[in-house]
């Protein structure tokens, strides 16, 4: 699942470089609509899990209220900084997911705070700060350039380090919140279902939809023809369907092996994200940004063994 999700990173990485990030995150959510229907009939129908299908009004408005906050929001966010910004910068600030759960848990459903909880706070807040100290001037655009992907993107000047940075502290307080308002349509309705899961993503492709129709802007960076277009058709279609497998994985590993160990193993992806962009985008992080992003890591591995989130 972690290894799954961290390969999406990659291909979303490489796709941005020809589709603009709002037309990425409105073409993900339709493919990943089309696979979560194709994995969770069969699933339900031969008995394989018990989610099953199944909502209500009441879980439906939570549901809602997740789409804006996960697809609106969170992916918008996380789609421009991972447009402008290393692999190594992005992927551990936007894992920092767990700990915004904990703290919307604790606004919303009145989940006390661990001690670990708070420590892990302040380890991976420390972490943060130092990504945001060390991240060179223009070392974005160097990235990008050594992946091979120098085109017009290149040329401009890169993402401000607080712009990039505020980006992925939005997809992480986003992701975070998803979590509590899916708790909270869960306990309405009983059980997480797939018509969930579903609505969701469904809901997600009407909004951004409506953004993209407002915006009227291209979906493209530029015209794309040939093999260009082929690989960009590709690399959606590839991001979408390992997405949704990943979706239905995350389930069902609540479902087998509890949401602590869940939480626990998911907050490892930075990492394969990370040895997945030096191995396949050769982006080259030095080593001060590789240990900060190691501090953050710890501090969201700190806090999920709290056991509260």
């Amino acid at each position: 699942m972690t290894a799954l999700w961290a390969l999406v990173v990659i291909l979303n990485k490489k796709v941005l470089e020809d589709v603009h990030p709002v037309a990425v995150n409105f073409l993900v959510r339709i493919v990943a609509i089309v696979g979560l229907v194709c994995i969770t009939v069969p699933l339900t129908v031969l008995h394989l899990w018990s989610n099953g299908f199944g909502i209500d009004a009441a879980a439906a408005g939570w549901i809602a209220l997740s789409a804006v906050a996960t697809w609106l929001i969170a992916f918008n966010a996380y789609y421009y900084a991972l447009r402008g910004g290393l692999i190594a910068v992005v992927a551990p600030i936007s894992g920092t997911d767990p700990l915004w759960t904990a703290i919307f848990a604790w606004l919303i459903l009145g989940t006390a705070f661990g001690a670990l909880t708070v420590a892990g706070l302040a380890v991976a807040m420390a972490g943060v700060l130092l990504i945001s100290r060390w991240m060179g001037a223009g070392g974005e655009a160097g990235a990008i350039a050594i992946a091979g992907a120098a085109t017009e993107e290149t040329t401009r000047p890169p993402d401000s380090r607080l712009r990039l940075i505020t980006l992925a502290v939005v997809a992480a307080a986003g992701w975070g919140l998803g979590p509590v308002l899916i708790e909270l349509a869960s306990r309405s309705y009983g059980r997480p279902t797939a018509t969930m899961m579903i609505e969701s993503q469904v809901l997600g492709a009407v909004l951004l939809g409506a953004l993209l129709l407002a915006r009227r802007a291209p979906l493209t960076t530029r015209r794309l023809e040939g093999p260009r277009r082929r690989r960009a058709v590709l690399l959606l279609l590839a991001a979408g369907a390992l997405e949704s497998g990943v979706s239905v994985l995350f389930y069902l590993s609540i479902a087998n092996i509890g949401p602590l160990l869940t939480m626990l193993i998911m907050a490892t992806t930075p990492v394969f994200s990370i040895v997945f962009s030096v191995v396949l985008l050769r982006e080259r992080p030095s080593p001060r940004l590789a240990f900060a992003a190691t501090v953050t890591l710890a501090g969201v591995l700190l806090a999920t063994l709290d056991g509260r989130l």
